[in-house]
């Protein structure tokens, strides 16, 4: 088991100065959404009330389609993953691996600020069920697969440009190495976030109710 963690920290070597560039975008991602949230107009602002409830309701009536929620979050989740490790690959993925993590940020920080709005104190409970452990663990693997794909962008970018050359095919088995690992722990989340968060937010609204 030990030679296997060694490996997994050896494949796994974060630039901590990247990766807190990455979360203080995240962190602005989140605030913005958050923020967002306040100044919609009042027909908006009821028709996220009344996704919400509609929601509730059908957690509460367990008139869930999973099925089709499973097979819908594996697309989006997984995709999302992929395509930020694909973008790390080409010449423009530099930015657009950027806006993607603050518009998924963004987007985040728009429903904890909905559910908190129109649900008040107990809107605090469900937000952070809402967020724990899934959503979390989401940002944290593509905080990872982003920072691996930035710098193999950065690099790309200047063997065009400044004829820096790099050992390709080891820095893309890492690259990888890090695709597999993130999908692992994604497919793992994703399975709790269809059948396991549906069930402790209901719990959590029934006994605040």
């Amino acid at each position: 088991m030990k030679k296997y963690m060694d490996k997994l920290k050896s494949n796994i070597r974060i630039n901590k100065n990247l990766f807190v560039f990455l979360l203080v975008i995240i962190a602005v991602g989140i605030a913005a959404g958050s923020i967002f949230v306040t100044v919609l107009n009042n027909e908006d602002k009821v028709m996220v009330s009344d996704y919400l409830n509609n929601f509730l309701n059908n957690l509460n009536s367990n008139n869930l389609n999973y099925s089709g929620t499973l097979i819908n979050t594996l697309i989006f989740t997984l995709g999302a993953a992929l395509l930020i490790w694909l973008l790390g690959i080409s010449i423009i993925g530099f930015l657009l691996i950027l806006i993607f993590l603050f518009i998924k940020a963004f987007s985040i920080g728009f429903s904890i600020g909905s559910i908190i709005i129109n649900f008040n104190f107990k809107g605090i409970i469900i937000a952070i069920a809402y967020i724990v452990p899934h959503h979390i663990i989401n940002l944290m693997i593509y905080l990872l697969i982003s920072s691996y794909a930035l710098v193999l962008s950065y690099r790309l970018i200047n063997s065009f440009t400044k004829k820096q050359s790099f050992e390709f095919k080891s820095v893309f088995n890492r690259y990888l190495f890090i695709l597999l690992f993130s999908l692992i722990i994604l497919l793992l989340s994703v399975l709790y976030e269809v059948y396991g968060a549906p069930k402790l937010i209901n719990l959590i609204v029934s006994i605040l109710n």
